[in-house]
């Protein structure tokens, strides 16, 4: 058995993670970690199988069958990615650290050095042994490595620190930002009223071009290999952050969407000449259910303009995206610089007799130069990291998704040239809200059979799945059934052309059961020319 002092800080950490917030929308995920720890405590971490966590910690019926239903899984793959997340950001100082290593469900209790920051594998492992021996590191998940965007507004430091150091601080901080920003000498001219950007916006930036709304951190770099630079070429408004406990469905990273830019405030970045395609991300986190604010749709209303045109006259983020803590994009295509080399864009409050609603509201801008006429395809693979087709084309890991959840498996899919884009998949009942510009595109959609119909599923294939798809209401395919297409393990793909985004300017591609879940693998979206 363990030590008791060492019993009693692994209990007081489960404890401290438990009331940080961290699963306050995600009960399963707080009833497994509670449960394998205390199963971990009482010396039954042999009885921590899939099969006990799953109806003692999960409430599932006596008679889950693991080889049908991957929750478990499921969730252990999420719980891991949010320890992951929590002691990278407010349990980063924690002596003890907990985690649950890939491929076995009973915790690893991490010791780190005093005063030091670093993660847990450069801790040492407690062994369940009466005289601890140093262990391997504990390995993390690949998607925890990056680290998380700093907070904008750093944390008060204790008062022991000198003011002596105060100026040399900010030196370091102006020049670090000088050499980040080159001839542009980035720097802000308020953080509490209405801010300015200063600094040489003659210089155009680069063909393609991302930006935080509200972020003045380092450049950060998505897990699509994105980079995202810091907010600049703004005037007006206020930075805030987003609370970290909200999740914002559909985002392309977890980590990305942190900050926003409020009030009445417009941007004039430097374009080179040339047609692109504009992007613009917004996620209301303030207004309706469950947000501080309350309210619903016509709680946030907002103008936009382009180039000295409206193009959104009563932009309404809960309405346009079908809820709160939604990732919500608009797109434009043959966006080009105004003629004094810049792209003008601007936001206000909206006016409704006479009465100005609550402030506009942005979280990121992406500028891509482009043809005219067209914008960038779009390739959505389910899975949680980019994937590289035989022909050398990329594919985003999941985003613009609502519902369902993400599964993974090792079967080969075997007539298809790309096994990559089948690795993964999303089950349930689920829709993505794909943002695109005006026109006409054709959809491609891949599916593979690889449960029903296999010697572990124990049930036939064809039959055993049946569902719909919609886009935009109108119905792509009814009563499909992948096994009944192709068999199990085998590709199925659907082409559709001349489909148009609706009013939101968005795909809303529908996925419905019929019988049992839904799914899809991968989904492409191009423009026909």
């Amino acid at each position: 058995m363990l030590e008791t002092s060492e019993f009693r800080d692994e209990r007081a950490e489960l404890e401290q993670v438990l009331a940080s917030g961290i699963f306050n929308r995600a009960p399963h995920l707080h009833s497994f970690l509670s449960y394998v720890c205390e199963r971990y405590f009482d010396g039954e971490a042999d009885k921590l199988k899939e099969y006990t966590i799953a109806v003692e910690a999960l409430r599932r019926q006596a008679g889950f069958d693991p080889k049908k239903d991957s929750i478990v899984r499921v969730e252990a793959h999420r719980l891991r990615r949010r320890l992951a997340e929590y002691y990278d950001t407010k349990g980063r100082n924690h002596r003890v650290r907990i985690a649950i290593p890939c491929g076995q469900y009973v915790p690893q209790f991490t010791y780190q050095p005093a005063n030091s920051e670093a993660g847990p594998e450069s801790g040492r492992t407690i062994l369940t042994a009466v005289e601890p021996e140093p262990a391997a590191p504990a390995s993390m998940p690949a998607d925890s490595s990056s680290a998380n965007i700093p907070e904008l507004i750093p944390p008060i430091q204790p008062e022991r620190s000198p003011w002596i150091w105060l100026v040399p601080a900010l030196l370091v901080s102006f020049l670090l930002a000088a050499v980040y920003w080159g001839t542009a000498g980035a720097t802000q001219a308020s953080i509490n009223g209405n801010e300015t950007w200063i600094g040489n916006s003659a210089q155009p930036v680069p063909a393609e071009f991302r930006m935080l709304a509200g972020y003045h951190g380092a450049a950060f770099t998505d897990r699509q290999g994105r980079t995202w630079n810091p907010d600049a070429y703004f005037t007006g408004g206020v930075s805030s952050n987003i609370p970290s406990e909200r999740i914002i469905q559909g985002t392309p990273d977890p980590r990305m969407l942190r900050t926003q830019r409020s009030g009445d405030f417009s941007y004039d970045i430097p374009l080179r000449k040339g047609v692109y395609e504009l992007r613009l991300y917004f996620a209301e986190t303030e207004y309706g259910l469950g947000n501080p604010l309350g309210g619903s749709e016509t709680a946030r209303l907002f103008t936009l303009s382009i180039n000295g045109a409206e193009v959104i006259r009563r932009f309404d983020p809960i309405a346009e995206s079908g809820g709160p803590n939604r990732l919500l994009v608009r797109a434009f295509k043959d966006i080009s610089a105004a003629p004094d080399g810049k792209l003008h864009l601007s936001f206000g409050g909206y006016r409704n007799l006479g009465r100005q609603t609550s402030p506009a509201i942005l979280n990121a801008i992406e500028v891509m130069q482009s043809r005219p006429g067209l914008v960038h395809p779009i390739r959505i693979v389910t899975q949680e990291h980019p994937v590289t087709d035989f022909e050398g084309r990329s594919w985003s890991s999941d985003q613009f998704f609502y519902g369902g959840t993400l599964a993974f498996h090792e079967q080969r899919v075997l007539s298809s040239r790309d096994e990559g884009l089948y690795r993964g998949e999303r089950y349930g009942n689920f829709a993505y809200h794909i943002p695109l510009a005006s026109g006409r595109y054709r959809v491609t959609l891949h599916f593979a059979e690889t449960w029903f119909g296999t010697p572990e599923s124990n049930e036939p294939g064809p039959g055993s799945r049946r569902f719909n798809v919609f886009a935009n209401g109108a119905a792509l395919l009814q009563d499909f059934d992948i096994a009944k297409e192709a068999g199990t393990n085998r590709e199925v793909v659907r082409v559709f052309e001349n489909l148009q985004p609706n009013a939101q300017g968005a795909l809303w591609l529908e996925f419905v059961p019929l019988e049992n879940y839904a799914l899809v693998n991968a989904i492409e979206v191009e423009p026909m020319e």
